[in-house]
């Protein structure tokens, strides 16, 4: 499926005064007390994906158990909880269950990362037409 890229919020600005557009698409996320939808950043530089903990508190997902990882990003560094499977739908594909990581930060809503994600999809970046595609690779 080929998706646009966004002009995500707070707006910014590139080096030529044009506002800087991100590939990101809409997913639901799902836990024991419901859903939500939620933008998130195909980002594959990410080794996983990354959720913001307020998710994991508003849709139920228990993070008592939950394995702690540290994480070094642009940001500095941190930590994050790892819960092995929690359930997405990308717009216009079938749910899937990936690894992702909760982390307490104000720089991270939701971003899909390598392992899980782009382990089970093809990603095209075609930045010179502000598309990309997500082809879910069968058999993985």
């Amino acid at each position: 499926m080929k998706y646009v890229y966004r002009i995500p919020a707070p707006l910014q600005l590139d080096a030529k005064g044009k506002y800087i557009k991100r590939p990101m698409v809409e997913i639901e996320i799902f836990g024991a007390k419901g859903k939500m939808k939620q933008l998130a950043l195909i980002d594959s530089g990410a080794d996983v994906s990354l959720f913001n903990y307020e998710i994991a508190e508003f849709i139920g997902i228990d993070l008592s158990n939950a394995k702690k990882f540290p994480v070094i990003g642009v940001t500095g560094m941190g930590e994050f909880d790892v819960v092995d499977e929690v359930e997405i739908k990308v717009e216009h594909l079938e749910k899937t269950k990936i690894p992702v990581g909760f982390i307490k930060s104000q720089h991270v809503a939701a971003l899909l990362g390598q392992e899980g994600f782009f382990d089970h999809n093809r990603i095209r970046f075609e930045k010179d037409h502000d598309t990309f595609e997500i082809i879910p690779v069968k058999g993985k």
